[in-house]
This record gives C-alpha cells, sequence and structure tokens, in this order.
C-alpha cells in the first residue's frame, strides 16, 4: 500500500512536472525561477496529500490487522479449550480404564 501512494505521487510530481515545463505562460516560454517555485509548491502540495491519504490506507491496514489478530486469537483459545477438553476426556477414560484393569487383575481367579 505504502508503495503504491509513493509511485502515485512520484507520477502525479512527474506529469505537472512534465506539463509546468512545456505548457507557455501568457503566450511566453516558462520562465526557469518560475518553473523551480512551482515544483516546491507542487511538491508541498503532493506531499500534504500523501500524508493526509496515506495516514488514512494505514490506519484501514492498522485496523484490518487488528481484527485478524484478534480473529485469530479467538481461534487460537477455542483450539485450546477444545484440546484441552479432549485430553481430559482421556486422561479421566485412561484412569477409569486402569482402575477397571486393576480391580479385574486384583478378583482375578488365579490357575
Amino acid at each position: 500500500m505504502k508503495k503504491f501512494f509513493k509511485l502515485l505521487c512520484l507520477a502525479a510530481i512527474l506529469c505537472v512536472a512534465y506539463l509546468a515545463i512545456t505548457q507557455p505562460r501568457e503566450g511566453q516560454p516558462p520562465a526557469i525561477e518560475n518553473i523551480g517555485s512551482e515544483a516546491e509548491e507542487i511538491a508541498d502540495h503532493v506531499k500534504g496529500m500523501y500524508e493526509e491519504y496515506g495516514s488514512a490506507a494505514m490506519a484501514q491496514a492498522d485496523e484490518a490487522l487488528g481484527d485478524v489478530v484478534e480473529q485469530a486469537d479467538q481461534v487460537i483459545e477455542e483450539a485450546m479449550d477444545s484440546a484441552m477438553e479432549g485430553a481430559k476426556e482421556g486422561f479421566l477414560q485412561s484412569i477409569k480404564e486402569s482402575v477397571s484393569s486393576f480391580f479385574e487383575g486384583l478378583f482375578a481367579e488365579k490357575d
């Protein structure tokens, strides 16, 4: 996103600079002094636009990233809860089987 805005700003600067140089003013070719001052004004204007729209885009990207992180946390938490529940059930089943097996072995008839 940042690269896109940088390229957009660079393209705008180049287009405006080209037009400022090639277009005559009041029937006269442009003077070098005027081109320099106009280029600074244009650069300041483009910089302001970049800061305004670039910061808005970055805020949207940050918000979207925050949503993704929140959703990932929720999925991880649900997976952990499910894994813990499965482990708990497996552990209890294993204890039941061990106790049952112990008592079956204790009371089994010996040959």
